[in-house]
């Protein structure tokens, strides 16, 4: 293997972990919102002290989707 493909190959790796790490995180983030969903849920249920606002289990919700969204697009492969 020459040096430019070692070196692009290297690239390619470390763009393809990076990638990686960064779905990892927003796939983090939308299980932390779903989880606010749930929480939110029971707090407008009378499980909680504080009463939510109106609709901010469904904006959570909402939330947690885009971030799959998100996810699923940084997953698709680069057109190159």
């Amino acid at each position: 293997m020459s040096e430019k493909s070692t070196a692009e190959a290297k690239i390619e790796t470390a763009v393809a972990a990076e990638r990686q790490r960064c779905i990892d995180r927003v796939l983090t983030y939308a299980a932390l919102r779903d989880q606010a969903a749930v929480d939110l849920d029971r707090a407008a249920a009378g499980f909680g002290e504080d009463e939510p606002s109106e609709g901010a289990a469904d904006r959570a919700r909402m939330q947690a989707e885009v971030a799959r969204d998100v996810a699923r697009f940084l997953g698709e492969e680069p057109m190159l």
